[in-house]
């Protein structure tokens, strides 16, 4: 019988197939890891039950308020420089407000100082035409992270005024990341490059069965 094992000085026929292989694998692992985007312009919206919101963090010189808006009232739901502390929106108060499974929850603050307002969302829910909050989900969709830029004109622009973390009743529409609104855009893998491998891992699979055919017929 004739030994068709590798021949010395000779790749073996699957290794051309296993590098793709680890190529692919190598593509895959940064869009996992991108898999927790910064969304600037992002939205929350509800899925039923209580809401809760811990204030964690605040960077600014002014008095802010976290409010909740619907299309029958406005509730302040939080001091944004009372860092620790925790409320939860109630589903009998969000009912109240007329808001239900499905709808857009449009959290926004109220800046004191200035007299403005910011809501989550695309900038043209705002006076100045700028998103002025980003939404980063965490980990297993349990929490939503949402900072907030709080000055007119975007400020330092750095999204770190107030920070907040949502959860309960909440989830998020965006499931990829959008460029930030001042044009630096946001590292995000891509899955054009993993696409461009598939024809290549299917032409070296044809290449291997002809070979088989061809050491078949000998």
């Amino acid at each position: 019988m004739k030994d068709r094992g590798p021949q010395p000085g000779r790749m073996p026929r699957l290794a051309p197939l296993a590098a793709v292989c680890f190529a692919v694998i190598g593509l895959m692992m940064p869009i996992e890891a991108s898999a927790l985007p910064t969304l600037f312009g992002g939205q929350l919206y509800y899925t039923g039950g209580d809401v809760t919101i811990d204030v964690l963090h605040s960077n600014t010189a002014f008095d802010e308020v976290l409010q909740l808006h619907s299309a029958l009232t406005v509730l302040d739901i939080a001091d944004g420089t009372q860092v620790g502390s925790r409320i939860t929106i109630t589903a009998q108060q969000l009912a109240d407000m007329g808001i239900g499974v499905g709808d857009e929850l449009q959290f926004g603050i109220r800046v004191l100082d200035t007299g403005q307002t910011f809501v989550l969302g695309s900038g043209d829910k705002n006076s100045d035409g700028l998103a002025h909050a980003y939404v980063r989900t965490g980990h297993d969709n349990v929490f939503y992270y949402v900072g907030f830029e709080d000055f007119y004109g975007g400020g330092d622009r750095d999204y770190n005024d107030t920070i907040f973390r949502f959860s309960g009743g909440t989830t998020t529409a965006a499931e990829v990341a959008i460029a930030d609104p001042f044009g630096s855009d946001l590292e995000v893998a891509e899955p054009s490059l993993l696409l461009l491998l598939l024809p290549g891992l299917g032409l070296l699979g044809l290449k291997r069965r002809r070979g088989s055919s061809r050491e078949e017929n000998r």
